[in-house]
């Protein structure tokens, strides 16, 4: 296995290698032609490359085919279509940057049509276009310009015609198929299931043995591996309820809640930042995650976590908790990324209320509404009138609010306060109060203190000082000392430092003037801080011999935070003594300002007078050292009675991330063409018109309509949303929905493989309460989850997609279960549920202007859903294996193979830690002989006992390496904790069967 794994890994490099070279080669080989053909070709490439896909991306949707009325008047997937233009003129003059109206569209042109109207192309991008129309426009495609658009009348949409489409279809109880084997079957599921399969004459495969079915049940519920032990023990149940007990109880354990809470936060585009133009913090996104993952393992009905995440704020409650609980739903509709940056701030809002709309229609109806903003959507029965009436809900309620950063033209978001009990309140009132006044003491003393302290200049200090004061600069310096006044505690005009270089290199030698014979005190001045020297060699040459002291600068000296005492001595007079300090034997930086040297005893006046010495100092000089001391003390009281006080200080009151109620509610206008800035008719807030089976209430003018659209949403008549959320459900469990498209249930979304059974399981599930857990554990109970994922060629050639499911799909674990897994295996795993992730981020997430990495995150080893989740900077545990951009909403994650993900299982510092963790976990058991610990660690890992060639192989590379190194011990220890890591990096450990 290990030659396979190794063998495996060099082929995708090495593939990989040979493919860019081939490419390079063929691209190095391409043949020459003449001048005029190359500027030809070239343009043509220059169009297939930087305008098409852009073209393709953003116009085609509303300006292609045959235009009409509401979305625009001409085409641009033609060439002619593009020189011909529309109402307004060309859209493209070769050659002409000022007559080419594209331009004036994409550049946002407030006189013109913003196109795309949700947001402006890059600049990149707009340039690409100037540099292409300037080139003459090359553009290989033909066709000719339709622009007659379409009448009013032919654009009207039957909307009983589209209630035949199945998505639109009132719910219908199906009659549960007859089948012929009748033994088969655990449930009606099965029998719908098999009963497609007869029909295409297929047969299910066999069941899953218990080790298999373990496994995969372990991940599905809980995203962890069963231990060894829980594998046993399942093994050894042979009741018949053995299977149906391990389901109920792991659907009871709290990581069922944190798996497939992953799941719904997938959908609500979840992230601990806003990411896109100014990357800032969102402190409270956690209380949103965690009120998901508690109402997944509350098993809280579906259709009241839907009013909760649309109006929770607006709904009634019982009690303080319960209101909190509701505002924090509603961190579903704020979420989302914002422009912070945008000027325009009516556009802001109206880009907010376009990625509400959208998210809320493809998290629960499985519907692209925002399609419909510049023009009715051309493929879903969704009109421009239904898009606003949407609009005009989400306009009225508050999301961006505020401002940023201090900055006026950086926009905030909505945070509610949420309720807290009257003694909380009332200990932090008392606790502000108190901060507050120790605060404003504070700032009195250190601006007092300061003034006092700045009176002189550092020059003048000098030269009061007693004695005899040897300033740096009149020192004698070996090697190079680099002079600083970063830190402002310094006598003269600063400082020196050795730049934590050349240790034992550099020395300062201060020779004072001393006016007489006898014994002074010898004072050493630095600046202390971290990051200095502690043990930095000072040397005093008197009268006595030498003497070396050693001083810790890392702390600030302890007469007048400037001067160290180095002792007392006996020097004579004139130029005869010393001091040396050097930096040798020093770790840190050496910092040197001065020496004084002060007599010990009365110094003739004359002899005074040529020391710089004043025998009587003037009464204010003494009267300001001793104020200055005072405030000295009063300063680190007062800083040492506010940090005592914010250690025992209240929790803060919480805040959640959440929307409200905008002041004056009210309908929205249709904007043209999406333009905000040419508004026609108002349009009544409302709700789709298609999945009205029903008549709704309108909308109160007092509120958004917020109520009533959650309340619209969660109808047990709502042919959608039971739809929608069951079809994810069996997609978690399958790997593919009965509707593979499942966050499009339109007309351009897949069909359902099995319609009977879909609208089965959702009216079932709306009788049965719209609980999760009980629809999860019915789908589990039947035999088609319980199928192996054994292969049959003549089955796979007639349905290679398994879209009848006669076997069940072999599955790569998410990103977040194989991290989970790895840690679970190590021991390291924290399962500490809840909290913040990001408390210790600063308030830009990610700032392009500041090379600053953030602290190393304190729960690095807790479970993968509670990593910090950054726009822009996931995980790379996470985001290797397909973890969905948190921009956006992802029903259906995409699942790759790639080299990438292979070399993060050998090289990252993360996947060696926990190797080396689990073999020592292996080793510690002294019961355990080497054959023992391959089992276990094979259990452990895959769920399985290890084969014979297994064993052997295993221990034959194990001891290889472990024979390799003069330290047994070690040698042995990095031995199993490579063959750990090789398990980690293996297929089978990634998938599930």
């Amino acid at each position: 296995m290990l030659r396979s794994y190794l063998y495996f890994s060099f082929l995708i490099v090495f593939v990989s290698a040979l493919n860019l070279f081939n490419a390079q080669t063929v691209s190095a080989q391409a043949p020459t032609q003449k001048a005029v053909a190359q500027n030809q070709q070239a343009g043509i490439e220059f169009f297939e490359k930087k305008i098409r896909p852009v073209l393709v991306e953003h116009c085609y949707e509303c300006h292609s085919g045959e235009p009409d009325v509401e979305s625009a008047s001409f085409v641009v997937d033609t060439r002619e279509g593009m020189l011909q233009g529309g109402d307004s003129g060309k859209a493209v003059v070769p050659g002409n940057l000022k007559q080419s109206l594209i331009l004036q569209a994409i550049e946002h042109d407030p006189d013109f049509y913003a196109m795309p109207p949700d947001e402006k192309l890059p600049v990149q991008v707009i340039n690409d276009f100037k540099k292409w129309i300037q080139m003459g426009a090359p553009d290989p495609r033909k066709g000719k310009a339709t622009t007659r658009p379409k009448t009013k009348k032919q654009l009207a949409i039957d909307f009983d015609k589209e209630r035949e489409f199945w998505s639109f279809r009132p719910l219908k109880n199906p009659k549960v198929p007859d089948v012929k084997d009748k033994t088969w079957s655990a449930n009606p599921i099965d029998r719908f299931i098999l009963a497609k399969l007869e029909q295409s004459k297929l047969k299910p495969v066999s069941d899953a043995d218990k080790r298999t079915l373990i496994r995969r049940v372990y991940f599905d519920l809980t995203g962890l591996p069963p231990s060894p032990e829980e594998i046993q023990e399942f093994l050894n149940d042979k009741s018949p309820q053995a299977y149906e007990h391990l389901i109920d109880r792991l659907l009871n354990t709290p990581q069922f809640g944190e798996t497939w809470g992953r799941h719904w936060l997938d959908l609500a585009r979840y992230a601990d930042s806003n990411g896109l133009d100014i990357n800032l913090t969102f402190y409270n996104a956690w209380r949103y995650r965690d009120y998901v993952i508690k109402a997944f393992n509350e098993d809280k009905p579906y259709d009241q976590f839907i009013r909760e995440q649309i109006a929770g704020d607006l709904l009634p409650y019982e009690n303080d908790a319960e209101l909190s609980r509701n505002i924090i739903a509603t961190g579903f509709l704020a979420m989302g990324a914002k422009m912070l940056s945008e000027r325009d701030k009516e556009k802001l809002r109206m880009d907010v209320v376009d990625e509400q709309i959208d998210v809320t229609g493809r998290a629960f109806m499985g519907m692209t509404l925002g399609c419909a903003r510049c023009h009715d959507h051309k493929f879903d029965p969704i009109p421009m009138t239904d898009y606003y009436a949407l609009a005009g809900i989400f306009r009225s309620t508050e999301t961006v609010k505020g401002n940023r950063l201090n900055n006026q033209f950086v926009s905030g978001w909505m945070t509610r306060p949420l309720p807290i009990k009257p003694e909380h309140a009332a200990a932090l009132e008392k606790y502000q109060s108190q901060l507050k006044s120790l605060e404003k003491k504070l700032k009195a003393s250190s601006k007092e203190l300061k003034s006092l302290q700045n009176k002189k200049d550092q020059q003048e200090h000098l030269k009061s000082l007693p004695g005899i004061v040897v300033d740096d600069v009149h020192a004698v310096k070996t090697g190079e000392w680099k002079e600083s006044i970063y830190s402002k505690n310094y006598l003269g005009t600063g400082y020196i430092h050795d730049l934590n270089q050349s240790k034992g290199e550099k020395s300062v030698r201060f020779v004072p003037d001393l006016p007489a014979a006898g014994k002074y005190e010898v004072r050493f001045a630095f600046a202390g801080s971290n990051g200095r020297a502690n043990r930095v060699p000072v040397t005093i040459h008197s009268h006595q011999g030498a003497k070396t002291v050693y001083v810790n600068q890392s702390k600030p000296a302890p007469i007048d935070s400037m001067f160290v005492s180095l002792g007392r001595f006996e020097f004579e007079a004139g130029k005869n003594s010393s001091v040396v300090i050097s930096n040798k034997g020093t770790s840190g930086y050496v910092i040197v300002d001065a020496v004084q040297f002060l007599p010990q005893f009365e110094l003739p006046k004359q002899e005074a007078a040529l020391a710089g010495a004043i025998e009587a100092r003037k009464p204010e000089d003494t009267t300001r050292q001793k104020k200055i001391k005072s405030l000295q003390v009063a300063v680190k009281k007062l800083k040492s009675q506010i940090a005592e006080l914010k250690e025992q200080a209240p929790p803060p009151a919480p805040v959640a991330l959440a929307v409200g109620e905008q002041p004056e509610p009210g309908d929205y206008r249709i904007a043209r063409r999406g333009n905000i800035h040419q508004l026609g008719d108002k349009v009544d807030r409302g709700f789709l018109t298609i999945a009205s089976v029903v008549k709704s209430r309108p909308v109160s003018p007092r509120q958004s309509g917020r109520l009533e659209l959650a309340n619209w949403l969660s109808r047990p008549e709502n042919p959608l949303a039971s739809r929608v959320i069951v079809n994810r459900v069996w997609k978690h469990l399958f790997g593919n929905g009965l509707v593979r498209s499942v966050d499009n249930f339109g007309h351009l979304g897949e069909q359902p493989t099995h319609p009977e059974l879909l609208d089965y399981l959702a009216i079932r599930f709306v009788k049965e309460g719209w609980s999760i857990k009980t629809l999860i554990s019915q789908i589990m109970l039947s035999k088609t989850y319980r199928l192996s994922s054994e292969f049959s060629a003549a089955q796979y050639e007639q349905d290679p997609g398994n879209h009848t499911l006669w076997r069940m799909n072999r599955r790569r674990l998410s990103a977040e279960s194989i991290r989970d897994a790895v840690l679970s295996i190590s021991g390291k795993i924290d399962l500490k549920q809840g909290g913040s992730s990001v408390d210790h981020y600063p308030e830009q997430a990610v700032n392009p202007n500041k090379n600053q990495k953030v602290k190393e995150n304190p729960h690095q080893y807790r479970r993968s859903v509670y990593l910090p989740i950054v726009r822009g900077n996931v995980p790379a545990a996470l985001a290797v294996f397909d973890f969905p951009a948190p921009e956006m909403l992802v029903g259906n994650r995409p699942v790759t193979t790639v080299p990438a993900q292979a070399l993060f299982m050998m090289n990252s510092p993360f996947v060696v830690e926990q190797a080396q963790a689990t073999a020592q976990r292996l080793l510690e058991d002294a019961k355990q002989n080497d054959q023992e610990r391959i089992s276990q660690l094979y259990l452990t890992c895959l769920g399985r006992e290890a084969e014979a060639a297994e064993q052997t192989e295993a221990l034959q590379y194990i001891e290889s390496l472990a024979n390799s190194n003069s330290d047994p011990s070690a040698a042995r220890l990095q031995a199993w904790a490579s063959y750990c890591q090789i398990l980690f990096a293996s297929t089978e450990f990634r998938f599930l069967n």
